[in-house]
């Protein structure tokens, strides 16, 4: 009887702490901050007179401002319209989530607005 005892009680250990050691998958990044954070990059460059971004390297330098948004736009998330700057007046596209033009999501506006965009506004917005 004792020796039928014994792997149960070495399941009854080591089972549930097998399930432990890997840690819990974190949800993914949210690209409103990321977005806003691009945004107000694009706000700083306009009052110092900096031209727009052209290219992924024209933001390097700006990288420690942008803790969410840079891994983003690395990885493809966020795409952005290349040359084109901040104008508080202007409700055109600046920079938007990839799934946005078929799903719907998030965009950064010239303005510096971010907004959530249905599919089909997507398609209408000024680009």
């Amino acid at each position: 009887m004792r020796l039928r005892l014994v792997p149960l009680l070495v399941l009854a250990v080591f089972v549930p702490a097998c399930g432990m050691n890997s840690p819990p998958t974190p949800p993914p990044p949210d690209l409103t901050e990321g977005l806003k954070e691009l945004g107000e990059v694009y706000k700083y460059r306009a009052t110092q007179n900096i031209p727009a971004p052209a290219s992924v390297e024209d933001l390097v330098n700006h990288e420690p401002a942008l803790p969410n948004a840079w891994p983003a736009i690395q990885d493809g998330r966020i795409v952005i319209l290349w040359k084109l700057g901040y104008t508080p007046s202007s409700n055109n596209l600046l920079a938007y989530e990839k799934d946005a033009p078929t799903n719907g999501g998030n965009v950064l506006l010239r303005n510096g607005t971010v907004k959530q965009m249905t599919a089909d506004e997507f398609r209408a917005a000024k680009k």
